[in-house]
């Protein structure tokens, strides 16, 4: 049985009434690539030391943690060997980075742009929605260029990208979205808003396409189809399909449900608006329409096939597997809701035949831009409504975070846990909407990301320092095993980041890194493209927790230590190609300012002081003094010889006035090579 449905139990018997004491520290979450505050920019060029010359619009990451597919309109991401058609220019596309080499690869092409025709220059959209396998390897997406030989339509395709075979070579793509038994391409119908080129047909939704092994794929039709094996284009839009590319088998989903014996049919339901596949390929969940003749509805629901419902179905069970409804203000799986009951369904009252919601799940929010997340099992989903729970007279319309276990034997209300509640004042610290979930596939961590400060509900324990003002959007951790909610992002100066973690989220199997996308300019040093780029953050126990106020915004600093109420300084070092490092230090007035490194040198080898320097800042206010730091001479042969040396900076700063102190220190390295490299991990700009 799945090892979150204690937690789930526990935390519903627990969450409502006592607020839970965290059973662990602060993990805190950082740039990877240098231990250091803020988060590594994988929408990059490495190798040129270029950040994408465009928007980088979304991010996901494999389950092992090294890879990150993304979703990009940068045109400085292609291969020199790989230049654009001729008369025309490719806008970005998706690219997969790769945190242990830092590297960058193509994996297929975006839009396409006419050079000669500014008055109508797109051509054909390109690849969108990544979804990426657990080691990486493959990628899921949908695209209108046909990648295989026997795609012929112009119409939007879901593929399959093999990154061990090079994108020229036979079995580089694999077309997903094809009929039952076969590899032959789907037919499609007439789209309501045809676009030349690039017509509607299948789509994927972005992150959670694809199984771990990337053997299966789930994808969604949004205009009729002759999927999976009809002999007309008869299909009708928003079926989702499930795809065993190892098989070459296609199975319809989003299935009818005979009324009269509760079984499930082979005749199409439709109305799914979006669809995520677990990690085990098990298990498919849908966002859609059309829901009671797909499931169960008790008398007295509104059946109106235009509102939207969490369903959920485990395909591995055969073609007979019931699909389920996930939440409700309905419980038909508790038994001791007679068949044929017909219920008042207020906000209120409760009994066997009410379910854990005072609304239907897509009633007070919209929910069309929303999908459940899934543990790898499928069987703990996290969702969020903008219902409150039963018997919960009156709440915002804004989402909330749910959790429940699909387990059969359980009924709605005992299996699902509120685990977040906006408040009725309206402030955005406690009632902003959270905007966008993941689960980890081992199903014990959640991402969000909100805009919101203050979770006043106590099923979750919050650790660590809360942002100073609700202004922007932020990334958070749920740890479900431990009950704590914690924020994984900072700015390179351990602050406040200054915009909008973007809605589409990516976390590893483990809960380490989360990729994501934020057009926040203080997430590493040197960010000078002024446009969203995609992120990672990584778990890093001993990062620091202080908040560096005013802080220089120009490099990174490390802990900062300071007398209660006394001065706070920042830090940042560069290293240079003379074997040097140039050392910049924010301080809040004028006063003396020394630093000295210390790194492992010498015979025998061990910690000795490498460099020194000092400085004095004048004036009033907030201002920088640069330090050069220079090996003594002693240490500059041993430095060329080993090409590096790791070194800790300690830097104390003393205010003129009332000779009040406050200290730093910093990680940064003596290089003795070619090219001059960021200590901090910045593309360089």
């Amino acid at each position: 049985m799945n090892v979150l449905l204690n937690t789930v139990r526990c935390l519903c018997l627990a969450a409502l009434t006592a607020a839970l004491t965290p059973a662990g520290a602060a993990a805190s979450y950082g740039n990877g690539a240098d231990d250091l505050p803020g988060a590594q920019l994988v929408s990059a060029d490495y190798g040129r030391l270029e950040q994408g010359d465009d928007a980088t619009d979304f991010a996901t990451i494999s389950a092992d943690g090294r890879y990150v597919a993304i979703q990009s309109r940068a045109r400085n991401f292609f291969a020199d060997n790989d230049p654009d058609p001729a008369g025309m220019y490719r806008a970005g596309g998706i690219f997969r980075f790769d945190l242990q080499t830092k590297a960058l690869e193509k994996v297929a092409d975006g839009n396409v742009f006419d050079e000669e025709d500014p008055a109508h220059p797109l051509v054909r959209f390109g690849a969108t929605k990544p979804s990426i396998s657990a080691n990486g390897r493959f990628v899921a997406f949908t695209t209108p260029e046909p990648l295989v030989a026997n795609d012929s339509n112009e119409h939007f395709d879901v593929y399959v990208r093999d990154m061990q075979v090079p994108a020229a070579a036979l079995g580089a793509f694999d077309l997903v979205s094809a009929r039952d038994g076969s590899d032959a391409p789907a037919h499609y119908g007439a789209a309501a808003f045809p676009f030349p080129g690039s017509q509607p047909g299948a789509d994927v939704s972005r992150g959670v396409a694809i199984s771990a092994d990337g053997q299966k794929v789930v994808f969604r039709t949004e205009v009729p189809s002759d999927l999976p094996a009809s002999a007309a284009v008869d299909v009708p839009a928003g079926q989702v399909f499930l795809r065993d590319r190892e098989t070459d088998t296609t199975a319809l989903v989003t299935a009818r449900r005979d009324g009269d014996s509760g079984t499930m049919t082979e005749q199409p339901a439709g109305g799914a608006v979006g669809a995520a596949l677990s990690a085990d390929g098990t298990t498919v969940v849908w966002t859609g329409g059309n829901a009671a003749s797909q499931v169960r509805f008790l008398g007295g629901e509104n059946t109106d096939p235009g509102f939207l419902y969490y369903l959920w179905r485990r395909v591995a069970d055969g073609p007979s597997s019931p699909s389920r409804r996930i939440t409700g203000l309905a419980d038909p799986d508790d038994p001791a809701c007679p068949a044929a009951a017909v219920t008042f369904f207020d906000r209120i009252s409760t009994g066997p035949c009410y379910g854990p919601l005072a609304d239907q799940e897509g009633t007070l929010a919209n929910i069309s831009a929303q999908l459940p997340a899934l543990s790898g099992d499928g069987y703990t989903v996290a969702f969020l409504t903008g219902s409150g729970p039963r018997p919960l007279g009156s709440t915002n319309p804004g989402l909330d975070l749910f959790l429940t276990d699909m387990h059969a034997g359980l009924t709605r209300k005992e299996a699902t846990v509120e685990l977040t509640r906006d408040t009725l004042d309206n402030d955005p610290a406690t009632s902003s909407p959270i905007g966008s979930i993941a689960m980890s596939s081992g199903g014990r961590y959640l991402a969000l990301a909100t805009v919101r400060t203050r979770f006043t509900l106590p099923a979750l324990g919050f650790i660590g320092e809360p942002r100073a003002q609700p202004v922007a959007r932020e990334l958070y951790v749920v740890d479900l095993h431990e009950r704590t909610l914690e924020r994984a992002t900072r700015s390179y100066v351990a602050g406040d980041i200054d915009s909008d973690v973007q809605n589409g989220l990516g976390i590893s199997a483990d809960g380490g890194r989360l990729a994501f996308t934020s057009f926040a300019g203080n997430l590493f040093f040197g960010d000078a493209n002024q446009r969203p780029d995609a992120f990672v953050v990584t778990r890093q126990p001993d990062l620091p927790t202080s908040t560096v106020e005013g802080a220089s915004e120009a490099g990174p600093a490390s802990t900062v230590e300071f007398d209660r109420e006394g001065p706070r300084i920042g830090a940042r070092a560069r290293s240079r190609l003379d074997g040097t490092i140039l050392l910049t230090v924010s301080v809040p007035a004028a006063g003396g300012v020394k630093a000295v490194a210390r790194g492992g040198a010498g015979t025998p080898r061990k910690t000795r002081s490498l460099a020194s320097g000092s400085a004095r800042a004048r004036g009033e206010g907030r201002s920088e003094v640069r330090i050069l730091l220079r090996p003594v001479s002693r240490y500059r042969g041993e430095l060329r010889e080993r090409e590096r040396i790791v070194t800790r900076i300690s830097v104390g700063y003393v205010a003129s006035r009332g000779g009040r102190r406050a200290s730093t220190s910093l990680r940064a390295v003596f290089h003795s090579n070619s090219g001059e490299k960021n200590t901090h991990g910045s593309t360089g700009k």
